[in-house]
This record gives C-alpha cells, structure tokens and sequence, in this order.
C-alpha cells in the first residue's frame, strides 16, 4: 500500500481546474437604477420591521396574560393560607364504609396445631 500512496501525484491546492473566476468585474448601476434598489429594499424592510413589531404586541400580551395567570394563582394560594391561619381548624372526619363495619375476618394463623400424643 505504501507504493500506492507514492505513486499518486501530490493534491492541487486551490481552485479546481475550470471554475470561474470570482474577481470578475461588476456592472455599476446609474443613480436611477440605484434608488429604485435602494428603495425596494427599504420596503422590505419596512414590511418585516411591522411584521415584527405586530409579534413583539402577540408575545407580549400572551406573556402579560400567563403572568396575570400566575399571579392570580399565587393570590388565591396566599388568601387560602390566611383564611386557614385565621378561622377554626376543622378536622375532617374519615369516611366509614358499611361493609368496613360489618365484615369481620377470621384470625389468620402461621402455625399448625400440634397433634396429641397418645
């Protein structure tokens, strides 16, 4: 494999043969032409600096209401501390279900009995 790899000729650096030139001289536009493309570019950007500022209004509503939201929430969690704070403590009663009451189960036995020796 060696022999190969020093048989092969060493690699081009640079362009590869038949591409273009990229020095290549540019055609200069007149005044007329040159405010024409000036001014639609203006345009475009007018056109997504409003489209931008009408998501900016979105995104910042949404996050006024989610905000609203999370404030209300911890509002009504502070509110149902003090009342808890302040009121009686009321234990709740565990419910009892009729057949809780009624059945009652046999003692489970682990060892056998022994037998009599006789």
């Amino acid at each position: 494999m060696a022999a190969d790899e020093t048989a092969q000729q060493p690699r081009r650096r640079g362009r590869p043969p038949g591409s273009k030139s990229t020095t290549g001289t540019r055609r200069r536009l007149d005044g007329h032409e040159l405010t024409q493309q000036l001014n639609g570019m203006v345009a475009e950007l007018i056109k997504e600096n409003r489209k931008l500022k009408r998501q900016v209004e979105k995104l910042t509503a949404r996050g006024a209401k989610a905000a609203s939201g999370a404030v209300e929430r911890s509002l009504r969690t502070i509110q149902r501390r003090v009342q808890k704070a302040l009121g009686t403590p009321q234990r709740r009663k565990r419910r009892t279900t009729a057949t809780a009451t009624t059945t009652t189960r046999k003692r489970a036995t682990t060892t056998r009995k022994r037998r009599k020796a006789g």
